[in-house]
């Protein structure tokens, strides 16, 4: 089962501006019928118990997944956001540890939001079924809602990638998390640890019945020995390569630009956990121009791929002292996003079922299939 962790474009919320006079404002169609919304008086009376006073406008961003995943975000005078949700791996602890990773943060030079308890120290309050926390608003916009110009946004990502390595350098091993990065491999994220396998490794078995089920049950085959030489390799040496605890979500939604449109912050550490380094360096540095969904050539869209490691990756790796062994386990780890990292699988998928993409998709995984990790 191939599942999106977070919500990576705010076109997929629902934003709506409270009137100040307004008693109440009904969350978005995921919200429960027999649950009443927070009312405006109790987002306010909310926000003292954590001893602040609110007397401006109150936005609403509804990132709620289903009835069983509420996510209402109440952005109060642009300086808190008073979250109300139902996430049980949501806890005091897990706030702590966060709060230690954003001050690493915010040491290193970016703004990040810190999470704020009240007079008790306590982050929680309960509210009828959800759990409710209160977080720093900063108020500066997302590269993701900017709608940046293609030069500009591959300028804010080498920007974003740059600080990923340079952080890495600075805190390789510092106060390692037990909780694990959502790229993780073997060792299992939160979200992974119901399934009992990491995210890749259901999105590879996602793939390969997808071609069997096309009658390309000799291309899945060829696809998964690959797949499990090349697990076998990185799981022989992964808990020897250094590790370091990232926001682990830096996509362009969760990037705050300034006011010349540099990177200055990040939000949403909700993913946030410890990563094989070099591991987040071949999920964020590389992929196929998967926004290209007319036929431009398997050979091309691997050559695309081959060039965005080399742009992205050998300048992290500039930054980023790595070892032999660490270059060495980038190759692995690389070839492992690249069939079975999730916008990748999507884009096999979705190439699958489509008439004009089908045949080239099909060529680009036996590329895959045959390409040199060495």
């Amino acid at each position: 089962m191939i599942r999106l962790y977070a919500v990576r474009h705010m076109e997929s919320a629902e934003m709506i501006k409270m009137d100040p006079n307004r008693a109440e404002l009904i969350p978005g169609k995921h919200f429960p019928a027999n649950m009443k919304a927070p009312e405006r008086i109790e987002i306010l009376a909310e926000l003292s118990k954590y001893g602040y006073t609110g007397v401006g406008d109150i936005c609403l961003i509804d990132t709620s997944h289903s009835p069983d995943d509420i996510r209402l975000n109440y952005i109060i005078d642009k300086r808190w956001v008073l979250r109300f949700c139902n996430a049980p791996e949501m806890t005091e602890t897990r706030l702590s540890e966060l709060n230690r990773l954003i001050e690493r943060y915010i040491r290193f030079g970016l703004k990040c939001p810190r999470f704020l308890a009240d007079q008790n120290g306590r982050f929680f309050h309960d509210r009828n079924g959800l759990i409710c926390y209160l977080q720093e608003y900063i108020d500066l916009p997302t590269a993701y809602e900017l709608k940046l110009e293609p030069q500009e946004e591959d300028r804010v990502w080498q920007e974003v990638l740059d600080s990923v390595a340079a952080f890495a350098e600075m805190f390789r091993n510092v106060d390692l998390s037990g909780t694990m990065g959502m790229y993780s491999l073997f060792d299992l994220a939160p979200y992974d640890i119901p399934v009992g396998k990491d995210e890749k490794q259901q999105n590879f078995e996602s793939l390969c019945q997808a071609l069997d089920a096309l009658g390309e049950a000799a291309l899945a085959a060829r696809l998964q020995a690959k797949h499990t030489m090349i697990r076998d390799k990185i799981r022989s040496v992964y808990k020897e390569l250094p590790r370091c605890v990232f926001q682990a979500d830096e996509n362009l939604s969760n990037v705050l630009v300034d006011e010349n449109r540099h990177l200055a912050g990040l939000i949403d550490f909700n993913m946030a956990g410890t990563e094989v380094i070099v591991n987040q360096f071949a999920n964020l540095g590389g992929g196929f121009k998967e926004s290209v969904t007319e036929p431009i050539g398997a050979g091309t869209r691997m050559q695309y791929a081959i060039d965005s490691y080399h742009k992205y990756q050998e300048r992290m790796i500039r930054i980023y002292h790595a070892t032999d062994l660490e270059k060495q386990a980038m190759k692995w780890y690389s070839w492992i996003a690249l069939v079975a990292g999730w916008p990748q699988v999507c884009f096999f998928l979705d190439g699958l079922k489509t008439e004009t993409l089908q045949s080239e998709i099909l060529e680009l995984l036996s590329l895959l299939a045959d390409s040199s990790v060495d």
